[in-house]
C-alpha cells in the first residue's frame, strides 16, 4: 500500500463508503472524556473493594516486616530498600494489582464495542458505532487488542517521565539529549494524529486494528440484547 493511499483513503474497500458519516476527532474526545470518567470510578471502587479484602494487610505486613529489618517504616530509594521490596510478597501482588487494574479498562472498552451497542457508554452518548472496515461488529479480542494498542502513547510518557527523573533531566532536556527516545516520540505523535489527513478520520492504531467509527447508534437498548 502506498503512503498516499494510508494517509487519504486508508484503502478500505466497500461500495457505500462515500455514503458514510465518520465520527468527528470532537465527538470521540467526548465520548473519550466520559468512558475516562466511568473507567477511573471502576477502578476506584475496584481497589477499594481489594484493599478493604486484602490489600490492607499485606501493606501493614510489609511495613512491620520493614520496620523489622530497617529500623523504619518509610521506604527510600536506597539500593537496599529497594531490593527488600522486589523481594517482598507485596511487590508481586502490586504487580497483579496493577494489570487487573488496567485490564478493566480492557474489558470495558471490549465488552461495550462487540456488544449489540457497538460503543461504549461514551460513543452510545456521543452517537459514535464501532465497526471493522467492513462495517461490521468488531470482535471482544480485537476490543482488548485495540485497548492496549492506544495505551502506547500514555506508556510512552511514562517511561520518558522516569528516564527524565533517573537521570536528574527536565522532559526537554531528556528528548534533546536521548535521540531515540525524541525519534520514538515523533513516531508516536504521527500515529496518534492521522485522522485530520484521511477520510475516516482513524489514527494509525485504528487502522492497525481496522476499527472505524461511525455518526449513529444501534437500535439494540441494551447492549446485551442479541442482534437479530
Amino acid at each position: 500500500m502506498s503512503t498516499n493511499n494510508f494517509l487519504f483513503n486508508f484503502n478500505v474497500k466497500n461500495e457505500n463508503v462515500d455514503q458514510q458519516v465518520y465520527a468527528t476527532a470532537t465527538k470521540r474526545s467526548l465520548a473519550g472524556i466520559i468512558d475516562c470518567f466511568i473507567v477511573l470510578l471502576l477502578r476506584a471502587f475496584f481497589l477499594q473493594a481489594l484493599n478493604n479484602i486484602f490489600f490492607q494487610k499485606l501493606i501493614y505486613k510489609f511495613l512491620n516486616d520493614f520496620e523489622a529489618t530497617f529500623g523504619t517504616r518509610e521506604p527510600k530509594g536506597t539500593a537496599e530498600h529497594v531490593q527488600f521490596v522486589m523481594n517482598h510478597s507485596i511487590f508481586i501482588y502490586a504487580i497483579i494489582m496493577i494489570f487487573l487494574t488496567i485490564l478493566i479498562g480492557a474489558i470495558y472498552h471490549a465488552y461495550f464495542n462487540s456488544s449489540s451497542w457497538q460503543a461504549t457508554i461514551g460513543k452510545r452518548i456521543a452517537k459514535i458505532i464501532t465497526t471493522d472496515n467492513n462495517y461490521e461488529k468488531v470482535s471482544f479480542i480485537n476490543g482488548i487488542y485495540h485497548y492496549f494498542l492506544t495505551l502506547i502513547p500514555v506508556i510512552f510518557i511514562i517511561i520518558a517521565f522516569i528516564y527524565s527523573q533517573k537521570n536528574g533531566l527536565t522532559i526537554f532536556e531528556a528528548f534533546s539529549k536521548n535521540h531515540a527516545l525524541t525519534i520514538l516520540g515523533l513516531l508516536i505523535l504521527i500515529a496518534t494524529h492521522t485522522g485530520p489527513f484521511n477520510k475516516k478520520k482513524i489514527n494509525f492504531f485504528d487502522y492497525l486494528m481496522k476499527f472505524e467509527f461511525h455518526f449513529g447508534r444501534t437500535e439494540q437498548k441494551m447492549p446485551w440484547t442479541k442482534i437479530n
